[in-house]
C-alpha cells in the first residue's frame, strides 16, 4: 500500500478507511466503498466518489447480478451490519421490493 495521503490522515480515521481514501485519492477514476460517517465526511471533502454496501448491493440488482436485494440486506442485519430503517425502506422501494 502507497503512503497515507497527508489530507486523509488528517482525519484520524482507521487504518482501512486511510488505506481506502488514500487510494481512492490517487486513483481518480475510482470510487471508494465505505460505510462509515467520518470516512464519507472525508471523502466528501476530497472529491472521493462513495458508495456504501447498500449502494453496491443495489447496483448488483440494477446491473442484474442478482435478482432481490432483500435476502443480501436480510443477512446484513443478521451479522449485526446497522442499516437505518428509512434508508433500508427506500433501497427496497428503488429495488421495486416493496
Amino acid at each position: 500500500m502507497s503512503q497515507i495521503e497527508p489530507a486523509v490522515a488528517a482525519w484520524d480515521l482507521g487504518l482501512g478507511e486511510n488505506q481506502v481514501l488514500s487510494w481512492c485519492y490517487q486513483h481518480k477514476d475510482y470510487e471508494a466503498i465505505i460505510d462509515d460517517g467520518a470516512a464519507r465526511k472525508c471523502a466528501l471533502s476530497l472529491g472521493i466518489p462513495v458508495r456504501g454496501t447498500l449502494g453496491v448491493i443495489l447496483l448488483a440488482k440494477k446491473e442484474q447480478h442478482i435478482d432481490n436485494i432483500k435476502p443480501f440486506t436480510e443477512k446484513l442485519l443478521l451479522n449485526g451490519f446497522r442499516i437505518d430503517p428509512k434508508i433500508l425502506t427506500t433501497a427496497l422501494k428503488w429495488a421495486n421490493e416493496n
